[in-house]
């Protein structure tokens, strides 16, 4: 049975783009890149992790699963598509041959309260299964209400 770090982050730091890593988070203002990773995990025996996204674009989608193919010990990617978009299941077509993409997420606790609840939203996450992935949810307690 292997052991799987299961919410792994990894990027380049770039104060611009990376503006929520706040004064209080400043130990995070560096690059985390998979290298770093591989020690911490082979000293704590874990065999791989899955990378998750921390920048809501495709782009960072894409270079998650770019790093998969360097890194094998990465064993899957929760990634980021624009749920809402009205383009979203041409998108997931895009992306439907890359089988290390395990799921998608979005902060959602960044959003209106109704946001789980807009029929783009709920359109747009009723075709994840059709593509065998899965749908992380980053809420605060309050939502949970509209995320049931």
């Amino acid at each position: 049975m292997q052991k799987i770090d299961a919410h792994q982050h990894f990027w380049r730091y770039d104060a611009e783009t990376d503006g929520w890593i706040t004064d209080e988070m400043k130990v995070l203002r560096h690059d985390f890149m998979p290298p770093d990773l591989k020690k911490e995990l082979e000293r704590n025996g874990f065999d791989g992790c899955v990378a998750v996204q921390a920048e809501q674009s495709e782009q960072e989608t894409q270079f998650l699963l770019e790093l998969v193919a360097e890194y094998p010990f990465i064993k899957g990617v929760v990634g980021w598509l624009d749920i809402r978009a009205k383009n979203f299941e041409q998108r997931l077509e895009h992306f439907a041959d890359q089988s290390a993409l395990k799921g998608l997420r979005h902060i959602v606790q960044d959003e209106h309260d109704d946001f789980l609840l807009r029929d783009d939203f709920m359109e747009g996450i009723s075709l994840l299964a059709d593509y065998d992935l899965t749908y992380d949810i980053l809420i605060y307690e309050h939502k949970l209400p509209a995320a049931v």
